[in-house]
């Protein structure tokens, strides 16, 4: 056989090693790359075989272009209609028409469009804005049996817990929250949101320790959960925490933080904050407005309401049912027929909806002109069923004039439709039990209320304090915290008032330093009850010390703490402690209150100062019954009958 000399030529070196000649990266290969050579300069010699014939090329195959173009086409098209689908998904589900966009979906996997994560996100977040939980469990049931590759994804992951919790599935959103992957900042937040909303206060406190704990830092969403959550359990110290991270990351300037800051405050009792966060806002929406007219009304502080309320009005901000309700709560509890009045028309002339709550909060307004029935009778045509709110205030009204009949109407129409458990009925009934001076009644209620929170204890306490029981109030204030309940500002009020109006003196103060010296500041109502209640049982000079040493103490006196102070004046001796006050008023505009008007003119009158009642007379424009009447008793009081029966000609 004869045999051929093969020489190797250099382009037939593989790849690699030819890049190593000329690539000094290639370090590795420059062994190779000099045997190649050599090996390519050496003639050697072979024996063909008829089993391996000789290495021919072949031509390298191709793609026809028209193929690539096909493929390259088909997937910008699954691509556009990836997208408009999408899109429309998204739309349906802004648009609250959820199923319209369920049914999409089914649509795509008819044509056999691969389904993302996105649209699943798309489809809950529906969910949440329509809080339609039956659909998103079908949604949750449709992810799960199209396999890991989406039930483990993160974002579809978070939507799930979110929607959960924003549909208030407590332990299902728990148990999806603990096993995400990866925890964010929504997901907290929907969480923290659901425990708050569902009044788990303390369980969403410990979410946003958590939270930070875990490195995420609470954003201008969570932090308003938070302050409302301290509100509710009355915990000022943890919420001042609160205020200063949110002082610190500058989330002040936000006014849904601004306004849970003043809303906690005043669910705290202390006002004098309260007013400082909300005078400090560089902008006061309605919702800050109502935060600040409501905490005046829950702390009795209706007069500084009703001024709120104006003051909103000047600034031409359109008022909601929330406020006009809270307005007109305040204009029945200090009897202002014309301020409520002018309440109701602005509901009418707003073309606000007449609801529960609106409802609730005219009945219990007219019911002090008798014209609450007229208004129920509307209510029942309008067919809007009472519910709590609705029967928390005729309950109230049936209180306010003492109609046991009508309370137990009421208290019948709980019993008939469940109601009897909710805190704030239950409270009422309390209520309106006691103001009928049938306390056994108010305390089998009490007695039989399983979830007893801190409105219904105040009530309870609040009873036996007016009726000066103050043994029962002082176990029942004992009871309380050992049933895991923290007494608050209104809770130390009434044990204090009960001593006080059982003549106690002693133990009043007693109690009132023991309510110092925990590090709890008390705000306006203990500091009043008690100068009120010193200068009732003849205490009077005690009473202006208290005084003093309220306002050295920080504590802003208002109309009631002022008037309380004045009480104490009831002699020559106290004349300068009268000047003061009438100085103080003058200087902080508060002259303009009727009550301090007839108070300060009642005193200059015991002191035989005539030309200062006159003074005190006649710097009321709009005067009041009361003034007149205080007028006409002080020239009685120094035989000056002609004076007295001219002021009676001019009312």
């Amino acid at each position: 056989m004869e045999k051929k000399n093969y020489q190797i030529p250099l382009s037939k070196i593989p790849f690699p090693l030819c890049v190593a000649t000329v690539n000094n990266d290639r370090q590795p290969y420059q062994h190779l790359v000099s045997a190649s050579l050599c090996m390519a300069s050496l003639a050697f010699t072979t024996t063909p075989s008829p089993q391996f014939p000789p290495f021919k090329p072949k031509k390298s195959h191709k793609f026809a272009p028209t193929h690539l173009t096909k493929l390259q086409e088909d997937a910008k098209s699954h691509q556009v209609l990836y997208k408009s689908y999408f899109h429309r998904i998204s739309s349906l589900c802004k648009e609250g028409q959820v199923q319209e966009a369920v049914n999409l979906l089914a649509e795509m996997e008819f044509k056999n469009i691969r389904v993302g994560p996105q649209i699943y996100g798309e489809l809950l977040q529906g969910c949440v804005y329509q809080r339609a939980l039956l659909t998103g469990q079908q949604i949750h049931s449709h992810i799960v049996k199209h396999g890991d590759f989406f039930t483990e994804n993160e974002y579809i992951e978070s939507k799930l817990v979110i929607f959960y919790a924003k549909c208030d599935v407590l332990e299902v959103s728990n148990h999806l929250f603990r096993r995400l992957l990866v925890q964010n900042v929504f997901s907290w937040a929907a969480i923290i949101g659901m425990h708050c909303r569902m009044g788990f206060s303390e369980e969403a406190l410990l979410g946003f320790v958590e939270m930070q704990r875990n490195g995420f830092l609470p954003d201008n969403f969570v932090v308003p959960n938070a302050l409302k959550a301290c509100g509710a359990l009355g915990w000022i110290g943890f919420a001042k925490g609160v205020h200063g991270y949110v002082v610190k990351m500058g989330f002040g300037v936000c006014v849904f933080v601004a306004s849970s800051l003043v809303d906690m405050y005043g669910k705290c009792g202390i006002l004098e904050d309260a007013r400082k966060v909300f005078d400090g806002m560089f902008e006061r929406n309605v919702v800050a407005w109502n935060s600040m007219i409501v905490s005046y009304v829950q702390n009795g502080m209706s007069e500084e309401a009703v001024e709120v309320f104006y003051d909103m009005r000047v600034e031409g901000i359109e008022p909601t049912r929330v406020t006009v309700s809270s307005f007109l709560s305040a204009s029945a509890n200090i009897g202002a027929l014309e301020e409520g009045k002018q309440g109701h028309a602005i509901a009418v002339l707003g073309g606000l909806e007449l609801d529960n709550i609106l409802g609730s909060s005219i009945i219990n307004f007219y019911f002090k002109v008798d014209k609450a029935l007229n208004i129920c009778r509307l209510m029942r045509s309008e067919n809007l069923r009472f519910d709590t709110v609705t029967l928390a205030s005729l309950l109230s009204a049936s209180a306010d004039i003492s109609n046991m009949k009508l309370g137990k109407e009421g208290h019948c129409y709980c019993i008939r439709n469940n109601l009897e458990s909710d805190a704030v009925v239950v409270s009422s009934i309390v209520d309106m039990y006691a103001k009928c001076e049938r306390i056994d009644y108010a305390r089998q209620v009490f007695n039989s209320t399983i979830k007893r929170d801190i409105i219904l204890w105040n009530t309870m306490l609040a009873t036996y304090a007016e009726l000066g029981q103050s043994g029962e109030a002082l176990k029942l204030f004992y009871q309380m915290q050992l049933e895991g309940v923290p007494p608050n500002a209104i809770s130390w009020n009434s044990v204090i008032l009960g001593f006080l109006r059982s003549g106690q003196v002693n133990e009043a103060r007693d109690m009132f330093l023991q309510l110092c010296s925990l590090g709890v500041q008390p705000n306006w109502i203990p500091w009043t009850t008690l100068i009120s209640g010193l200068a009732q049982n003849g205490f009077p000079d005690e009473a202006i010390l208290v005084f003093q040493q309220m306002q050295e103490a920080g504590i802003t006196p208002n109309t009631i703490s002022l008037v309380s102070a004045l009480s104490a004046c009831t002699d020559k001796a106290a004349l300068h402690y009268v000047k003061a006050i009438h100085g103080y008023v003058t200087r902080h505009n508060i002259w303009l209150s009727t009550p301090i008007a007839t108070s300060l003119l009642d005193m200059y009158a015991k002191c035989g100062i005539t030309d200062q009642e006159n003074c005190a007379f006649d710097m009321i424009l709009s005067k009041e019954l009361p003034l007149y009447n205080a007028m006409i008793c002080a020239y009685a009081l120094h035989g000056q009958a002609l004076e007295a029966l001219a002021v009676l000609k001019t009312i």
